[in-house]
């Protein structure tokens, strides 16, 4: 698999930045955490928006992109789901190589994000992917009932263009 990784990412000049990456996230992240990788990376993706806390959806997208995590669209929004699409090449790339690959940090990222932005309790689940691999579902579940027992106020950062 390592060597699978190594061609699939560099025999591509679009997809050779994303090596790296692709080296800890899918090789070195997985060695070390074994079969919890999935649980830790989606605990982490939550403390990772508590560091990097996001006014708006707009600013949450734009924070996908900087970060190389893909390209986020909300495609339906209401009191209690938010759906988003993740599409790109950090996305593609990784479903390519692993149909079955997961993206528990960017889960992870948008339930926290969305949980401190309504100030009641989120979780992220991956929908279905498309047909054609050209990206996956992430909806956030909120529970409008269920109010976060301590909000903070929020003081999110400026996102730079």
């Amino acid at each position: 698999m390592n060597n699978q990784i190594y061609n699939h990412y560099l025999s591509n000049p679009e997809t050779a930045p994303l090596f790296g990456k692709a080296l800890i996230r899918d090789v070195v992240l997985t060695d070390l955490l074994g079969a919890d990788a999935g649980k830790i990376a989606y605990w982490e993706g939550k403390q990772l928006a508590r560091r990097f806390t996001l006014g708006s959806i707009q600013d949450l997208v734009r924070f996908f992109q900087q970060a190389e995590l893909g390209d986020l669209m909300l495609q339906k929004q209401t009191a209690k789901e938010w759906q988003f699409t993740l599409s790109g090449k950090p996305v593609t790339s990784r479903l390519s190589l692993q149909p079955d690959a997961t993206f528990s940090l960017e889960a992870g990222f948008l339930a926290q994000t969305a949980q401190q932005m309504v100030g009641v309790i989120a979780e992220t689940e991956m929908g279905e992917k498309p047909k054609r691999a050209e990206g996956i579902s992430l909806v956030v579940h909120l529970d409008p009932k269920d109010a976060v027992s301590d909000p903070q106020e929020l003081d999110p950062m400026k996102i730079i263009d």
